[in-house]
């Protein structure tokens, strides 16, 4: 069956496989970066202490990468929540590095349709500067046609005007049961996980609203509804 096919994204097999795999390499990163700040600093302390200049960056670098890797822990239960929600979408969409013309969030964004409006397109952000270089290479003006045909297409779980998970295919299928994702990726609207939002210029119904609070969105309208009692 082909993935848009499914109900939910995660119920396709494939992508709960490719999300379990990306969150056993960032288990695997976090120990590693964990064991290698212990290890030097027993190095600092067994050391004479002129080596200490020497060994106080990579302790430091090895502990602030291991931070990293602990948010993303935070980042796949959310990836899962949106995959539970949405199904998928596989189409061509419009992106760019550079400030979109509509949004004065971030430079990276890839466009999705609006699901009121098919007609207008919104721009969802890469908001981290973190695990994005793979997608900015293939996005750049520049990039080898090899690279920006990885793009195509791009697919989408999720709701343009809150967030939603990204992906691309992880080769040519022989047939659509064949289809994997690869490289997921969560892109947000600013804020839409952290504080309240309005999103009535987008023409979000209640059910949209809902729905994207299932997926961990917050909104605005339960804000308002908490202060008009």
């Amino acid at each position: 069956m082909h993935p848009s096919g499914y109900s939910t994204a995660w119920d396709h097999p494939p992508t709960s496989r490719a999300w379990a795999k990306q969150l056993m390499m960032n288990t695997i990163a976090f120990i590693g970066w964990i064991l290698t700040a212990f290890g030097v600093l027993v190095l600092i302390l067994l050391l004479p202490t002129g080596f200490v200049p020497l060994l106080i960056f990579p302790m430091v670098y090895s502990g602030y990468r291991a931070l990293i890797a602990l948010a993303f822990f935070l980042v796949y239960v959310r990836m899962r929540r949106i995959l539970q929600a949405y199904s998928w979408r596989l189409d061509r969409a419009p992106y760019g590095l550079s400030q979109h013309p509509e949004s004065p969030h971030g430079e990276k964004w890839i466009e999705f349709p609006n699901p009121e409006r098919p007609g207008e397109k919104i721009p969802l952000h890469f908001l981290s500067h973190y695990r994005v270089n793979w997608w900015g290479r293939r996005m750049a003006p520049r990039a080898k046609p090899e690279l920006k045909a990885e793009l195509d297409p791009i697919w989408f779980a999720g709701d343009p005007r809150f967030f939603g998970v990204i992906a691309v295919s992880s080769g040519p299928p022989s047939k659509a049961a064949d289809l994997q994702p690869r490289r997921l990726h969560v892109l947000t609207q600013p804020h839409a996980f952290f504080s309240p939002a309005d999103h009535n210029s987008w023409q979000a119904s209640a059910q949209d609203v809902a729905r994207a609070q299932q997926a961990g969105a917050r909104s605005g309208r339960r804000r308002q509804v908490r202060e008009a009692q």
